[in-house]
């Protein structure tokens, strides 16, 4: 099943940040991101909707791809050749805790409903143990005001496990006036990211905690250093507000903005505040992120649009990746020759490009490492937002002096 090809080029697409010192690894000082080749995973064609993709390392150093309705893939060569295990579930999260165990979420019954589905395995996805989860008394009114509804499916969620074994996933939830934008509670209309743990290994959910009002998509990544600083890449969405002029929104989708933001936590996830500078511009959302041993950040998100005609003009199968890198854990960012150095502030700091326009649609393209430096970034590839004939993956490399 492995078919690897040079990239597009295969070739540096950053050089040279000689003499920075604000973007230096612990190897040295940046000089290049490089892509070494592709190679394609899955490619029958099928038909997915969403294609919300999650990449995974097992304990064992096996790795799993979540493709939603066309299954889940297994690799136990370092990402040279993949195992497809059938199933018939379409999950919007997933994940892998210590002891070895999967976690997948989604949603069940139908799509006004206020309950989830959570399963977990013991035999790597072989077989699944289920529970179902009324989410609509986590809100701060409880039974007596409760979340109307629930919305894990076709996005994603990632699971985060504390150093006391808990665990804790977080999804998107609403009140049922949750259109009603004059509202004059304005924590109540639209879209609340809400945290959700297990401190009994699975058998109860519930200690839920809001992440972000207007928040939705949302991965996580954990300081290797200090579990309890979190960064989390999320998508945030909301209509006008009271008093504003469309004229002036920052997105022309009919959105006050549907963007991309950085969120971090500091308290083990119990509240999170916004990145200063990390808003990214329209539709630059379904992002992922990864923070590596090596105090390596990783973000891939879509690039942005200004307004439905630049995004129509791409055509359907238009879309392209882009990630930001942090040598240092956050606390810059990396910016390519001739833009200056390093940045502190995300939205300043340089997109590279790992999928290029007009080769594919992803909606999330997680990474993973596979050794220091050298990353894996899978994505789907398709005609258009419901059917995929492919899912790949692309093989890069940071170099440093």
């Amino acid at each position: 099943m492995k078919q690897y090809t040079l990239g597009w080029p295969a070739a540096i697409i950053a050089t040279c940040l000689l003499g920075n010192p604000a973007a230096r690894a612990a190897e040295g000082e940046f000089r290049a991101v490089v892509i070494d080749g592709t190679s394609t995973i899955y490619a029958p064609g099928f038909e997915t909707g969403h294609n919300m993709l999650d990449i995974e390392r097992h304990p064992d150093g096996a790795i799993f791809i979540n493709a939603h309705a066309s299954g889940l893939f297994k690799s136990t060569d370092n990402a040279k050749s993949w195992e497809r295990i059938a199933w018939k579930y379409n999950p919007g999260g997933f994940g892998i805790s210590r002891d070895g165990r999967m976690w997948l979420v989604n949603w069940t019954g139908t799509h006004d409903t206020s309950v989830i589905l959570i399963l977990q395995s013991s035999d790597g996805g072989r077989s699944w143990e289920k529970l179902e989860l009324d989410c609509g008394p986590f809100s701060a009114g409880g039974a007596e005001d409760p979340y109307a509804r629930v919305l894990p499916h076709d996005a994603y969620t990632t699971f985060i496990e504390r150093p006391d074994k808990s665990l804790m996933f977080s999804c998107s939830m609403e009140y049922s006036d949750w259109d009603n934008w004059l509202n004059e509670d304005q924590s109540r209309p639209g879209l609340r990211d809400v945290m959700v743990r297990t401190h009994d290994g699975g058998k109860t959910w519930g200690d839920a905690t809001i992440v972000r009002q207007h928040a939705t998509e949302t991965d996580f990544a954990v300081d290797p250093n200090n579990p309890d600083h979190i960064l989390a890449a999320t998508r945030v969405q909301r209509g006008l507000l009271p008093g504003e002029d469309p004229a002036t929104t920052g997105c022309n989708f009919g959105w006050e903005y549907k963007n991309g933001l950085l969120i971090e936590s500091n308290d083990g996830g119990r509240t999170f505040q916004d990145v200063p500078g990390s808003m990214t511009r329209c539709y630059g959302h379904r992002a992922t992120i990864l923070w590596t041993k090596n105090n390596v950040i990783v973000v891939t998100r879509q690039h942005g649009c200004e307004n439905q005609q630049e995004r129509r003009a791409l055509g359907p199968n238009g879309g392209w990746v882009e990630a930001h890198i942090s040598l240092d854990g956050g606390q810059t960012w990396v910016v390519d020759q001739g833009q200056g150095p390093g940045t502190s502030t995300f939205t300043k700091s340089t997109a590279f490009t790992l999928v290029p326009p007009r080769h594919g649609h992803s909606y999330t393209a997680p990474t993973i490492e596979l050794s220091t430096n050298h990353f894996l970034t899978v994505y789907a590839a398709g005609a258009n937002t419901k059917k995929t004939d492919s899912i790949r993956g692309i093989h890069w490399h940071i170099e440093t002096d």
